[in-house]
């Protein structure tokens, strides 16, 4: 299975989201419950400023691309700055969260090495 998708091709796709995490919305754009895809998960995330994905952990390694804006990355209680351009790496079962503490909105896209989304147990 080969296939191209990008935002454009899912602005049809209604916004996921949960009180849980207030601020922060989600699209898929490779997993298995939406084109079949196995093996990886990918999907298209905006953090509203002031809006927080409160410290949480999963078992599967995850990646985040930051695409626009900027935030607070918290490393099990370690913080650091992040932006435009950087990668981020969370190894499995490491507590995070992200804020966003800018004034533009915080785009990134993140990946995970399951068949779905719904398989991450979001933990805290």
């Amino acid at each position: 299975m080969i296939f191209v998708n990008n935002l454009e091709i899912i602005s049809n796709q209604e916004w996921s989201s949960t009180d849980k995490y207030p601020g922060v919305r989600w699209k898929f754009l490779i997993d298995k419950d939406f084109n079949g895809s196995t093996g990886l998960s990918l999907g298209y995330a905006e953090i509203a400023p002031g809006g927080n994905l409160t410290l949480h952990y999963h078992s599967p390694d995850e990646i985040y691309v930051i695409t626009n804006g900027e935030g607070i990355l918290n490393k099990s209680g370690d913080l650091e700055k992040i932006k435009e351009g950087d990668v981020v790496y969370i190894g499995r079962n490491e507590k995070h969260a992200l804020k966003n503490d800018g004034k533009k909105i915080l785009k990134f896209y993140w990946i995970f090495p399951t068949d779905r989304f719904s398989e991450v147990e979001y933990l805290t």
